[in-house]
């Protein structure tokens, strides 16, 4: 036992002994198109952060910085204030004031330009505040900036440009001349500025595999439920259809509502059947009148089949610059012939400010709707303390909270919610809490490390029995992920508690039924282990890697050193992972890295001659 495992070792027994010892569901009122309801921005004093060096900083809308370059955290409430400008019925319009947004007419997700002029006795903290839908009232607005961002403000002129996602409403800007935070005046409002399609049109469309070579789901965004629809044929004639179904969510539905809710649309969702595996079909999505542009994808190989092919892997991405350069390499090994991607854990970082959502997955739809985006839930997506009936994975009480454990309200409120509602995974398990699905010469196991992982739950007993289905005659290769780690040298100490009860609780299993590489995110950095079982290299042992580096902020823990860690990178991580299924004996993994833009870390796994046994003792760490 190491120094680090005696110091965790003893500071759990204190745990423990201080823990022994210590004294509505809501019907969403639909309409065609959908009626978008103005923004609602709560807060709460439950929100928390549990992990041990982790920046709490959720971006606003425009990613509002302060003078030192610092994002400015959306959790913080001195980030927004209350705009009070007129009483009833007044209007406080300066009339030698104008406001412009050019142009008025864009894409999703496309740049504008702000324009104002005319402003009499302009300040500093005069700010132009972004309203979607147009008709919200001067309070509920998405975010703002302030006009010093112009060199020009004191002159009473500048502009500035930003970047605009599809609410599925009309927008509009305002300028308000900021007198104090009680008190702001409404100097001009801009001309209305519309989407490419309207309220109809298709946003975030993406793509999953279902565990069936012969179909693929499409699921999409927009403002209408009017019957959704899939074009596709193995050309573009598209002269076959598939209809879906539309669902949507409401603030109500999460376990509480904090941040800012924004209506999220209605969320389509489409399987196709009868398809050729491993065949490119070109499909249009949408609604009569309001269909997407034509794209294709590929189908997955039949079950078995000896095919090579390549697919990527990483956790904890948000919204950052970095998760910006994360999506361009993404992108670009996509189109060159990467077939799908393994996202486990720490989605979008909305936690209850629903705006990320809409910006993360325009962030993603260039790759995510031509190869398929497999998803696991992370701890920002799911973890929460009050008692709620709401979680949709269908947990108890608060969910799961081990003595050893750190897992808190790190979701803010939205307890898998929109997780839940926004992708679909195979069928086979708990939704996208844990499944499975075979492509080729591998079974993928998708698996929560936020919900119980012990003898006797549902969840093992799941994995248990699906790791004994497995037909290794036809499948060799069994690749497993979930969000946090379970093998780690760097020293959080409230994260390494959880390494050693996930060990303790299936890394018997796992050795047991011969998984080959285990895939782990949450740190914000790269770690990859030999061979291992029980904290020893062996030749049969199973390999971890944890590339929790699209995006989030970099780790500051140091790393405890570890006979059984080859390769750690906490500085400048951001990347994601490459993996190659060579054939049934041979798999190659790169650690791609972004600023460097190439691999700087791999290995080639192969399988052992011999057979492993099927039986070990337990540790009895715990």
């Amino acid at each position: 036992m190491s120094s680090t495992e005696r110091i965790v070792f003893y500071l759990m027994l204190f745990v423990l002994w201080l823990s022994v010892f210590s004294g509505s569901s809501h019907e969403v009122v639909r309409k065609l198109p959908r009626q978008v309801s103005p923004p609602k921005r709560l807060f709460s004093s439950n929100s928390k952060e549990k992990k041990t060096g982790e920046a709490t900083e959720v971006p606003t809308f425009f990613s509002r910085r302060n003078k030192d370059g610092k994002i400015i955290n959306a959790f913080e409430k001195d980030a927004w204030f209350d705009i009070h400008s007129r009483q009833s019925g007044e209007s406080s319009l300066d009339t030698k004031a104008n406001l412009t947004i050019d142009p008025s007419l864009i894409k999703n997700n496309e740049n504008i330009s702000v324009v104002w002029e005319g402003v009499t006795n302009p300040t500093a903290k005069d700010i132009i505040a972004l309203y979607c839908p147009e008709y919200s009232k001067d309070n509920e607005y998405i975010d703002y900036f302030n006009a010093d961002v112009s060199s020009t403000y004191e002159q009473g002129h500048g502009e500035h440009w930003v970047q605009l996602v599809n609410f599925r409403a009309d927008c509009e800007m305002r300028y308000f001349r900021n007198y104090s935070q009680d008190h702001q005046e409404l100097v001009a409002t801009s001309n209305i500025v519309k989407f490419e399609g309207g309220p109809e049109q298709p946003l975030q469309v993406h793509l999953a595999l279902t565990g069936d070579p012969s179909e693929m789901r499409v699921m999409w965004v927009s403002g209408t439920n009017v019957t959704p629809v899939v074009k596709f044929s193995v050309d573009k004639s598209l002269s076959l259809v598939a209809e879906g179904k539309s669902q949507t969510y409401n603030g109500a539905d999460l376990c509480f509502l904090n941040g800012m809710f924004i209506d999220p649309g209605y969320i389509h969702d489409v399987k196709l059947t009868g398809l050729k595996p491993y065949t490119t079909y070109y499909y249009s999505c949408g609604v009569e009148g309001h269909m997407s542009e034509i794209r294709s994808f590929k189908t997955a190989p039949p079950v078995g089949s000896d095919v090579s092919y390549k697919f990527i892997v990483y956790g904890d991405m948000g919204m950052s610059p970095a998760a910006h350069a994360t999506a361009k390499y993404a992108f670009r090994d996509i189109m060159n012939g990467y077939e799908f991607i393994f996202h486990h854990g720490d989605i979008s970082y909305a936690r209850g400010y629903a705006y990320i959502w809409d910006q993360w997955h325009a962030l993603i739809e260039p790759y995510a709707s031509i190869a398929p985006y497999m998803v696991g839930i992370g701890n920002h997506e799911q973890d929460h303390l009050d008692v709620s009936d709401k979680d949709p994975s269908n947990v108890t009480g608060n969910g799961w909270h081990p003595w050893w454990g750190n897992y808190g309200d790190d979701s803010n409120g939205e307890c898998g919610v929109p997780m839940f509602h926004r992708f679909h995974m195979p069928e086979n398990g708990n939704h996208l809490w844990w499944y499975s699905y075979d492509y080729g010469m591998v079974h993928y196991i998708m698996m929560s490390t936020e919900h119980n992982m012990g003898v006797g739950s549902r969840q093992y007993s799941w994995l248990e029995k699906d790791l004994m289905s497995v037909n290794r005659s036809k499948t060799p290769w069994i690749i497993l992920a979930g969000h946090r780690p379970m093998y780690t040298s760097e020293l959080a100490i409230s994260d390494l508690f959880v390494s050693y009860g996930m060990q303790h609780l299936f890394e018997d299993l796992l050795y047991k039924y011969r998984v080959d590489l285990a895939l782990w995110a949450h740190y914000h950095s790269y770690e990859r282990t030999c061979p291992v079982y029980r904290k020893k290299c062996q030749q049969d042992g199973i390999t971890h890697i944890t590339i929790g580096t699209a995006g989030k902020e970099e780790d500051t823990e140091s790393y405890e050193k570890e006979d059984w860690s080859l390769f750690q990178r906490k500085d400048d991580p951001y990347g994601y992972g490459r993996v190659t299924i060579a054939n049934r004996s041979a798999l190659h993994w790169e650690y791609f890295v972004n600023s460097q833009d190439k691999v700087i870390d791999d290995v080639w796994l192969k399988k052992p001659k011999h057979v492993r046994s099927s039986t070990h003792e337990r540790d009895t760490l715990f």
